[in-house]
């Protein structure tokens, strides 16, 4: 992975490996940056820490926090008790695409006959971040959804073509559920008719099932989550108003 030569910034998560353990801290080369960090044995654990080296071990990757810095800053300042599981699994989720990523970006250099043109291959690498904050982004949002015509416009045709051409080949989208639960009651004698006049949804990606009365589970599917809950909810006013004029509610709750 490429290092940045810039410090990170406090709060920042980060992966960084033990360089060497102390009786009373760790030391740890950053991988994402160009300097060495410190955990204290104190941010070690939320529990007293009798043995260091039962925690940490030469060579092993560890997913910390960066702290307020201590002294000149040289060294950054972090922790591995203050980590939550769910940033813990996020980073190294992050990690992996972004390796996956690379692996990409080779594929699309040797295709374009690149590797001895560094200038080249970082207009293409800047482009990208530029557009879509990171490398797995930007090919993962061109495999679903195209290459942006700007990009086209500020790198050459071939070059966004083979880009979009083996993001699709690599990465593909995955198909995203949102569901909910509806309670629908029907007062008026017509009922049953009102009632598949509603559900009766003319859209192929919207499935709508009996659960128990008066509950209906009603289930999207798509690969942009900001589309399918604009679509969603077009569906369920929709299924409100009809429930509405035949003096009937309708209640919808995500599950």
């Amino acid at each position: 992975m490429q290092k940045d030569k810039d410090k990170p910034k406090v709060g920042e998560i980060v992966i960084a490996e033990v360089i060497n353990i102390n009786p009373n801290s760790v030391y740890v080369q950053l991988d994402e940056y160009n300097m060495n960090g410190m955990i204290h044995v104190t941010e070690l654990s939320t529990s007293w820490v009798k043995d260091i080296r039962k925690i940490a071990k030469i060579g092993q990757k560890m997913v910390l926090k960066v702290l307020p810095a201590r002294g000149d800053g040289r060294i950054a300042s972090l922790s591995l008790k203050r980590v939550k599981p769910s940033q813990k699994r996020e980073k190294l989720e992050f990690i992996k695409n972004e390796k996956r990523a690379t692996k990409i970006l080779d594929s699309i250099i040797e295709t374009l006959e690149l590797k001895d043109n560094k200038d080249d291959i970082k207009k293409i690498t800047d482009t990208l971040i530029e557009y879509y904050e990171s490398l797995y982004n930007a090919f993962s949002t061109i495999s679903s959804e195209g290459i942006d015509e700007d990009i086209i416009e500020d790198l050459k045709e071939k070059w966004a073509k083979e880009i979009e051409t083996i993001a699709k080949e690599k990465i593909k989208p995955k198909i995203l559920t949102i569901r909910g639960n509806l309670t629908i009651k029907i007062i008026d004698s017509n009922g049953l008719k009102t009632l598949k006049k509603a559900l009766d949804i003319n859209n192929p990606n919207i499935k709508i099932s009996y659960i128990s009365a008066p509950k209906y589970m009603i289930e999207i599917e798509g690969k942009n989550y900001a589309d399918m809950e604009k679509e969603l909810t077009k569906t369920v006013e929709d299924i409100t108003n009809t429930i509405k004029t035949n003096k009937g509610t309708c209640q919808f709750a995500k599950v």
